[in-house]
């Protein structure tokens, strides 16, 4: 669940995203992030690209509906993984650096 807050901009008031709470624990990230060491710097970055979209788009515009979810790194790591490797999902790992 995400909690957009007003903040007014030097012409214009707009929507600003202030928290996301994770859709299965509740846990609550500030700012888009998910705090997750002691100097409060959200080292744990979830890149998830699982959508359902239906809906009708032609040339001149579009409609329809989507699913959103928001999840925490400890529910992705402790509950949606699991649950994927029960279904049959072959969870891929990487390492990664700079």
């Amino acid at each position: 669940m995400r909690k957009y807050i007003t903040k007014q901009a030097t012409v214009e008031e707009r929507l600003v995203l202030d928290e996301v709470a994770c859709d299965l624990c509740g846990k609550v990230g500030k700012d888009g992030d998910w705090e997750t060491s002691a100097w409060g710097v959200a080292e744990s970055e979830i890149e998830i690209e699982v959508r359902y979209k239906d809906g009708s788009s032609y040339p001149e515009g579009g409609s329809g509906q989507k699913y959103n979810v928001d999840i925490c790194p400890d529910c992705f790591r402790e509950k949606l993984i699991p649950w994927l490797e029960s279904q049959g999902c072959k969870a891929k790992f990487e390492d990664w650096g700079w």
